[in-house]
């Protein structure tokens, strides 16, 4: 067991990559476009039986995009004069964009959602490996105040049972990656999608020159094309239940993730005892 979290590193998804690799060329490579991308996203996503996943339609656009990292900090710089609202059990990644870039940030335990706020929220969400708690009322919340809301699915891969509500009026951009549940840390490989037309540093390149990462576009492509998100969920998800029954853990909906009980303070994360059991899931 883990504090923090480990991405899955799978043989049958390090041997794939492996001979992918000799065989790429230059072109290949530029035979891919930003569209390829789109599309193979776009089917995997909505293919999958394991999650559903509300109004992806309503993201007309979409750009490569370096796991999903890159994406939280151009949302926070495109809404300089709102407060960052997160949940202090969520990513770290917020907090420290909003202490390098001296931008004022409230959790959202602490405070009533504002009409200027702006807020990030994984899904599921990190801090429990499920929901943040009251999910609904916020966003409710925020269709009626205006506030958009990013959602960061960078779990979506490791997990299952989640309701994606992008169809909410309030959430302007989703953004995921392959990063938790194909190729660790090596590759960058992420999208993210948006609502409206955004020129910023993910985009200018790809709308300016049609210039983008196309070796890991292609790499995303062929991942996707070849590891649909069931085929990952059917592999783990009963040894994941099996290992929270023996180790007596909550699961989640995460499978990479349980809930212990207070006595295990080791794995205090926030406001939840949240273990990783990502080495017990690929042990032999």
């Amino acid at each position: 067991m883990l504090i923090g979290h480990k991405p899955l590193i799978i043989p049958e998804i390090i041997n794939f990559i492996d001979n992918i690799f000799p065989n790429i060329t230059w072109e290949k490579l530029m035979q891919v476009e930003q569209q390829d991308l789109d599309l193979a996203w776009r089917t995997w996503l909505t293919d999958s039986p394991c999650h559903e996943i509300k109004g992806l339609d309503q993201f007309k656009l979409s750009s490569f995009c370096p796991g999903t990292s890159d994406a939280f900090g151009e949302f926070i710089a495109r809404y300089p004069n709102r407060t960052v609202r997160v949940s202090r059990s969520d990513f770290i990644l917020t907090k420290i964009l909003c202490k390098t870039w001296n931008r004022k940030l409230v959790y959202l335990e602490d405070a009533p959602l504002e009409i200027n706020d702006c807020i990030i929220l994984s899904m599921p969400y990190s801090g429990n490996g499920s929901e943040l708690p009251d999910q609904d009322q916020l966003l409710d919340n925020a269709d009626k105040l205006n506030v958009p809301v990013f959602v960061d699915g960078a779990y979506f891969g490791i997990s299952t049972s989640v309701i994606y509500p992008l169809d909410r009026k309030c959430v302007t951009d989703f953004t995921t990656s392959l990063s938790k549940n194909m190729v660790s840390d090596p590759l960058r490989l992420g999208i993210r999608f948006t609502k409206e037309k955004i020129d910023d540093g993910i985009t200018a390149t790809l709308l300016g020159s049609n210039v983008f990462d196309r070796l890991g576009a292609y790499l995303s492509i062929q991942l996707l094309k070849n590891f649909p998100h069931k085929w990952l969920i059917e592999k783990f998800h009963n040894k994941s239940l099996k290992i929270c029954q023996d180790l007596k853990l909550r699961p989640t909906k995460t499978i990479t993730l349980a809930l212990g009980p207070e006595s295990m303070i080791e794995f205090q994360r926030g406001d939840y005892v949240r273990i990783c059991l990502t080495d017990e899931l690929i042990a032999d």
